[in-house]
């Protein structure tokens, strides 16, 4: 009696190891644009509950911030001057950031992120 043959052939295991390349390169390009916004919504995020900032202005705020960035080493996005916006509000300032990072995943194939985020905080 002939046994069934069962497992993946050699072409087999070769595309599922080119899939799982591809993943892994896709991973290692983008997984560190998304750490660095999680990053970024965390200082801007404490800084809604931060006592230091009562009573300041909008450029105080903003240098404050900007320092905060380059402690968690968002080098790029502190020396961005378009990404962010201060907007004065009742209780204070609107805190708004818009951008995109771009990057390559492989040879002229890239990749556009845009991200969206603000906070409101209060000086008053």
């Amino acid at each position: 009696m002939r046994r069934k043959q069962s497992g993946l052939t050699a072409i087999s295991w070769m595309v599922v190891l080119a899939y799982l390349a591809l993943q892994g390169i896709l991973a290692l390009r983008i997984i560190p644009v998304y750490l660095n916004y999680n990053t970024l919504q965390s200082v801007m995020d404490k800084m809604v509950t931060d006592p230091e900032l009562k009573g300041k202005g909008a450029k105080e705020i903003s240098r404050i911030f900007r320092s905060r960035l380059k402690v968690n080493n968002l080098y790029t996005l502190s020396s961005s001057k378009d990404a962010f916006k201060f907007k004065k509000i009742e209780k204070g300032y609107n805190l708004a950031i818009k951008y995109e990072e771009k990057g390559p995943i492989f040879k002229n194939l890239n990749f556009v992120a845009d991200f969206e985020y603000d906070v409101d905080i209060a000086t008053r």
